[in-house]
């Protein structure tokens, strides 16, 4: 499956296809299959940070003619490379492309959609080396940013994706999208001082954005820095009160620095918001458990499973200690049952 991308920002929209009728038939092909693609299969989804902020950036394909292949007969290899990637058959789409790099190399869209048809066959470190490419030749592209991190987060090698996010925030310092997906990749790979220091950075540029607020609120409290934390998730819970992962991140604090009672509230926000998600209703399972809330755990946790992705390892282990729980409920339940009939 596509992974995510990485970056919100608004893209432009699909330009004009254009075609003349000297280039032939393989132009002329390849014209008609990719206007039949489009709209179809995008090259990649949506962006997580694009997600988060409630941005739709949608990816397609670029125009069919590549106006710095000068050569017909390389241009045709293009086209076929175009057509290939369209029908999904992606190692021919890498044979073509791979050909147009090697007799252009100066052409980042080749390498772009070099890397692209690699990761389609999740070949991961290629699409990579081929992205890199394409971002060397034109180190400025968001697009080819954007690409770079998404295949770097599938490949499970964020390091590369916080070196190369990095570089974009050192040409265009002022780009508060890139910094916000730096601030969360570095937190996620537990890099404390990046993440703390870009989160500064975003709510220094703009405190009233609700996003920047809970990105310095939960940096806050990866760092330990508990009551600090509180302070500033409450802020961007009033900030978003329709929010989600906002009362979520609060609940979780308030149940980490031990006020399970209070937790209670926010995170059945945080469910109420959004009931499909597994995770938000085992930490609520958690807050009813330890607030002595027992019915109200365990059927939460029931809840959960029900919810919880096939690779949550905490599934099992929750479904085993789920029928112990429940079995040892309704015994004291008889009991109690028991005892009210002797009285």
């Amino acid at each position: 499956a596509a992974a995510e991308g990485v970056i919100a920002q608004s893209r432009p929209t699909l330009g004009k296809l254009l075609v003349g009728a000297s280039l032939g038939l393989v132009t002329l092909l390849a014209l008609a299959l990719l206007m039949r693609s489009v709209g179809q299969k995008p090259e990649l989804t949506t962006s997580p940070v694009a997600a988060t902020r409630g941005i739709t950036a949608p990816r397609t394909m670029p125009p069919l003619i590549d106006s710095a292949i000068n050569s017909r007969e390389v241009l045709a290899v293009f086209n076929a490379g175009l057509v290939a990637y369209s029908q999904e058959d992606y190692e021919t789409a890498v044979q073509r492309f791979d050909e147009v790099g090697r007799k252009i190399p100066q052409n980042a869209k080749a390498f772009r959609y070099l890397g692209l048809s690699h990761f389609r066959l999740e070949n991961f470190e290629d699409a990579l080396d081929a992205l890199a490419e394409a971002r060397g030749i034109l180190p400025n592209s968001y697009d080819l940013l954007d690409d770079f991190v998404t295949v770097a987060k599938a490949a499970n090698t964020s390091e590369r994706a916080i070196e190369a996010l990095r570089d974009f925030v050192g040409r265009h310092p002022g780009d508060l999208d890139v910094r916000l997906e730096l601030a969360r990749l570095a937190r996620a790979v537990g890099d404390e001082t990046e993440a703390m220091a870009q989160a500064e950075y975003l709510l220094s540029e703009d405190e009233q954005d609700p996003e920047f607020v809970y990105e310095y609120g939960v940096t806050l409290k990866e760092a330990g820095r508990f009551e600090e934390a509180k302070a500033v998730l409450r802020s961007s819970v009033e900030m978003d009160p329709n929010s989600a992962e906002a009362h979520h991140a609060l609940g979780v604090m308030e149940l980490v620095s031990g006020d399970a009672r209070g937790a209670v509230e926010p995170l059945e926000a945080a469910v109420t918001r959004e009931p499909e998600n597994g995770d938000f209703r085992f930490s609520l399972a958690q807050a009813y458990e330890k607030s002595d809330r027992i019915e109200e755990s365990l059927s939460t946790y029931e809840a959960y499973l029900e919810h919880a992705d096939a690779s949550d390892a905490r599934a099992k282990v929750v479904r085993e200690r789920l029928a112990i729980a429940k079995k040892a409920l309704a015994e004291i339940q008889k009991r109690g049952s028991l005892d009210g009939e002797s009285l």
